[in-house]
């Protein structure tokens, strides 16, 4: 028999059919290769924000999420994901915040003005997907983007992922980043924040870095297989969320000149008007199917 569980989430017993994830057999060469690059050629604000993103090893990450993948499409995958990442991280809110940590560049984690030059970036960068002809980089940033964008045009359907890339951007540029004051409903949050962290562009990709996969549905059929892919990405953010409250609530704390907590219990909590700790254990214990907005 099984012992009564200490929390919620205990009690879920993951299928046996799933099996133990894996990288990507040539993930030793493609991070070395991402890495070298990114790390070479973008502009770091500082050693220290430059390590740290060496530290989080990044690209191990997105190698799990495409192990049956063609080498070369992976590789840039893994290039435009890390970029995202990088470009959601121009002002410095996405460096680990110490309690030594107390200077105003670390604390402005939401910095108006550099939400208005990563909106200005973006928009350049939209320039470069419709008309890439006629684009002029004038930016390291944009260079970076036209030469990766440049390397998916010449796979055949790349565009939506592309697209699925600067909608993730766009949401990256919006000053509450779906912050509790701006949005008023979960229903909202959930739809925005699927788009805010990158689900979309990664299923994109899951399909693009490996062909024989793509070729074994149908647009028809994904079509249908939204529906459930939507509410997976719901329940993976809510539950995120659940468990990263504490971290992010005392980062917010810390930081509160002018940020947004971007985080589902938040929402909650402002939209229902009850206690945070009613609103995680509401969360926990809410059936998955609940959460899909209809």
């Amino acid at each position: 028999m099984h012992s009564t569980p200490t929390h919620p989430l205990k009690s879920i017993i993951p299928p046996s059919i799933l099996s133990e994830a894996v990288l990507h057999p040539d993930h030793e060469q493609i991070d070395r290769d991402v890495m070298a690059y990114l790390v070479n050629t973008w502009e770091w604000p500082s050693e220290k924000h430059k390590q740290a993103f060496i530290s989080w090893k990044l690209s191990e990450v997105v190698l799990f999420m495409f192990p049956t993948g063609e080498t070369e499409r992976v590789k840039l995958a893994c290039e435009l994901l890390l970029l995202g990442f990088l470009m959601d991280g121009q002002s410095p809110f996405t460096l680990p915040i110490t309690h030594k940590d107390t200077t105003n560049n670390l604390a402005d984690h939401f910095d108006k003005q550099t939400l208005s030059t990563n909106a200005a970036i973006v928009s350049s960068l939209h320039t470069l997907v419709s008309s890439p002809t006629t684009f002029i980089p004038k930016t390291n940033i944009d260079t970076m983007h036209a030469n990766l964008f440049a390397k998916f045009s010449t796979y055949p359907n790349s565009a939506p992922i592309l697209e699925a890339y600067l909608a993730m951007l766009d949401c990256h540029c919006i000053p509450s980043r779906g912050g509790p004051s701006s949005l008023s409903s979960l229903k909202e949050y959930l739809i925005f924040r699927e788009t805010d962290v990158g689900m979309p562009i990664c299923v994109e990709l899951l399909y693009w870095t490996d062909p024989s996969l793509s070729s074994t549905i149908t647009a028809q059929e994904r079509q249908v297989l939204r529906p459930l892919e939507k509410l997976a990405n719901y329940h993976v953010s809510i539950l995120n969320d659940v468990f990263s409250f504490e971290r992010e609530w005392k980062a917010s704390q810390r930081n509160n000149k002018g940020g947004a907590l971007v985080n589902g219990v938040a929402v909650l909590v402002c939209t229902c008007k009850i206690d945070r700790i009613r609103v995680q254990n509401f969360v926990i214990q809410m059936s998955p199917g609940a959460m899909c907005p209809r």
